[in-house]
């Protein structure tokens, strides 16, 4: 009896294993019809203009299967196989060829792909392509791949010994940092192209003399140079003056996507001097201009959208004629600071942790015929070194605003009415923030209202036109031009 009973237990088993193996065959029913197509997200994949030797950023596409039964691709592979300057990935496995992979009805897979350029010995833009081609069922369909490859000076971790000139041919591509010897002097021509890496710094013991024009501007950027890091802060480390630097000169350039953007460090012995002027800091993700115990010249000059803080000056000795500061930071973490902060002193960090003030005399910070406007409601903070703990060792602390656009109260912050003439307390009135339009509407409480002795020493802005052929130069790094 028990042996029956086995048995037709046996026989229930066998069934339901023949059941679902019908059904799983069933299930898995592979179209074969040589019609039957595979369908891709995109039809070519795109890289942006990259640097020879370098990755490119990884980019991805999608295969799917459109119908209502598995389809089998027989064959994905690389074009130029092992030639290809591409690398795929198919879901998560790399390699060159691919064989008799099985999408479900309905289902997809993704297709990784980056790419890493020659050398072309050419300061020409030059393109590079291949394609991956898939066979199924016997019919052969395929995928783009276009990359543009630019050779570079590729300096790592590099020093400048002595006098250097960079010429404007290929682009200057920097990893972890580059350092101007204290003996040495860099000069750079009009339209040179500097790109930094993640965390790279730009440091000048020495001389720096980057001369460049309205037509040929000089700029310092990251080296994505994918369209979504136009605006992206942070990219890279930035451009630090220290100790002995002197004379140094910015003239027509740009300085974007930077942790920071200048940060000029004075010693107890030596001060740096930098003259910053027809030029554009901007998508800072810490403090545009820091400047401690230095010596800053700058005129016609546009800083924007910085995470801390346009500008701060420690202590030094400082000009800011016709310049632009605006900030509407808009990313996370909020804006900690106003945009401009001035001190004459800074805390300083020992080796085992304890900070200490250290009395820097600010000697003068001097603003022209500029705007300081954002998003804070109040964008300048002052603060001097007596005030803290009654310190009587306190320094100097010199300031003066004369015709400037400025969101901030002067009786608010017990500043001296005397060191705001001609101060404005409206708003500028600017093109466009979104588009990052600095240039001054046509109702613009800005125009006409500069110190005409202040044009009159910068009679071009910042694009070149005349401040002086009407009634007056009006207030910031942008003169308006009526149509």
């Amino acid at each position: 009896m028990q042996c029956k009973k086995m048995k037709s237990i046996s026989y229930i088993l066998l069934f339901f294993t023949l059941v679902v193996l019908i059904f799983s065959c069933e299930r898995e029913r592979f179209i074969t019809d040589s019609d039957a197509s595979i369908s891709f997200s995109i039809d070519t994949l795109y890289f942006d203009t990259v640097f020879t030797s370098l990755g490119t950023a990884t980019r991805s596409f999608t295969i799917h299967n459109p119908h209502k039964d598995f389809i089998s691709i027989s064959e994905l592979s690389l074009a130029k196989a092992e030639n290809s300057v591409f690398r795929i990935n198919v879901d998560g496995v790399p390699g060159v060829f691919f064989h008799d992979i099985d999408i479900a009805p309905g289902d997809s897979l993704y297709v990784f792909v980056d790419a890493t350029l020659d050398p072309n010995n050419s300061d020409e833009i030059l393109l590079q392509q291949d394609s991956i081609v898939t066979i199924t069922n016997g019919k052969v369909q395929d995928i783009d791949l276009v990359a543009w490859g630019q050779d570079v000076h590729l300096l790592r971790a590099y020093t400048v010994p002595n006098d250097t000139t960079w010429v404007n041919d290929k682009p200057y591509l920097i990893i972890d940092y580059l350092l101007v010897d204290s003996s040495a002097a860099l000069t750079m021509d009009p339209g040179v192209r500097v790109y930094l890496h993640r965390d790279a710094i730009f440091a000048i013991q020495g001389n720096l003399v980057a001369n460049g024009t309205l037509e040929e501007p000089i700029s310092f950027q990251g080296d994505r140079l994918e369209e979504f890091y136009d605006d992206f802060p942070g990219q890279w480390g930035g451009i630090v003056f220290v100790g002995s630097s002197q004379d140094n000169l910015m003239n027509y350039v740009e300085i974007k996507g930077a942790t920071f953007g200048i940060n000029i460090i004075s010693t107890f012995i030596e001060s740096p001097k930098l003259s910053f002027h027809n030029s554009i800091i901007k998508h800072i993700s810490s403090t545009g201009i820091i400047a401690n115990g230095s010596s800053v010249d700058a005129h016609n000059s546009l800083i924007v959208n910085c995470g801390s803080g346009s500008i701060a000056l420690f202590g030094g000795n400082h000009n800011f004629n016709h310049c632009t500061i605006a900030n509407s930071w808009g990313w996370l973490p909020p804006r900690s600071n106003p945009s401009v902060v001035l001190t004459n002193y800074y805390i300083e960090e020992d080796d085992k942790g304890e900070k200490q003030m250290i009395i820097k005399d600010l000697e003068k910070a001097y603003f022209g015929n500029s705007i300081i406007w954002g998003n804070h409601s109040n964008e300048l903070f002052i603060d001097d070194s007596m005030d803290i703990d009654q310190n009587p060792n306190g320094g100097l602390l010199n300031y003066h605003f004369e015709n400037c656009v400025g969101k901030f109260d002067p009786v608010e912050d017990s500043l001296m009415l005397d060191n705001f003439p001609g101060l404005i307390q409206e708003d500028p009135l600017f093109i466009s923030w979104d588009e990052y339009d600095f240039k001054l509407d046509t109702l613009s409480p800005a125009k006409d209202a500069g110190n005409i002795d202040i044009g009159l020493l910068y009679p071009l802005d910042l694009n070149g036109n005349s401040r002086t052929s009407d009634s007056g130069p009006d207030i910031g790094a942008y003169e308006r031009i009526e149509d």
